[in-house]
C-alpha cells in the first residue's frame, strides 16, 4: 500500500491494491461506478462478473467493485454485527405478520412492499410466508414469484393448495 500511494510500483502489472480478490455469486457488493450496492447473480470470467442492482442486470469489471458488504454465507445480522452495528432481534413472531396482501397494487410498490415484509419476516425468524396477490391475468403473481426466487432470504416458492389461495397466492419458504 506505501508503495502504491508513494507511486514505487507504478508499471508493476501485479500491484492492484484496491481489486477486491474474493467475490462469489450471491454476495453483495458496493460499485463504484453507480455507487450502489449490487447482488452478484455469476461469475462471468477471473475479472468480470453479472450483478443486479434493483432491476436493472448489469456486467461489470471486478475493478468497479469497491467491497463485498455481505457475503452469501453470512446473514445479515451477523454482517451488521461484524461492523460494529448493535443489533437486536426481536423474536415474537407474533408482532411480524407472515401475510401479506397486494391485490391491486402496481407490479413496482407490490415488489417494494414484499421485499420489506420479507425481510422483517426473515429477521423475526418466520419459516414461511404468504403473499397474496389474486388471480387476475397473472402479471403480478408471475413478477413476484421471479422476484421471491432471487431474493436471498428465499429458499423456495410455492403455489399453496386451492382452499389456502391457489394461483392467487405464493408461499415463500424462508431461508434459516
Amino acid at each position: 500500500m506505501v508503495a502504491h500511494v508513494s507511486g514505487a510500483d507504478r508499471g508493476d502489472p501485479n500491484a492492484q491494491p484496491q481489486l477486491v480478490q474474493h467475490v462469489s455469486q450471491g454476495d453483495f457488493v458496493k460499485l463504484k461506478s453507480v455507487g450502489r450496492t449490487a447482488r452478484v447473480t455469476r461469475r462471468l470470467d477471473d475479472h468480470h462478473f453479472e450483478v443486479e442492482v434493483g432491476a436493472m442486470k448489469m456486467r461489470v469489471a471486478r475493478e468497479d467493485i469497491a467491497e463485498v458488504v455481505t457475503r452469501a454465507s453470512e446473514s445479515p445480522v451477523s454482517a451488521a454485527r461484524a461492523r460494529g452495528v448493535s443489533v437486536v432481534l426481536e423474536r415474537d413472531a407474533e408482532n411480524v405478520p407472515s401475510e401479506i396482501n397486494v391485490i391491486g397494487y402496481t407490479v413496482d410498490d407490490a415488489t417494494r412492499e414484499v421485499e420489506k415484509f420479507v425481510d422483517r419476516a426473515f429477521l423475526a425468524g418466520l419459516p414461511r410466508v404468504r403473499i397474496v396477490h389474486g388471480s387476475g391475468m397473472g402479471i403480478l403473481r408471475k413478477a413476484l414469484r421471479q422476484f421471491l426466487k432471487q431474493h436471498p432470504h428465499v429458499e423456495s416458492v410455492a403455489e399453496p393448495p386451492q382452499n389456502e389461495g391457489g394461483a392467487g397466492a405464493t408461499v415463500a419458504e424462508l431461508r434459516v
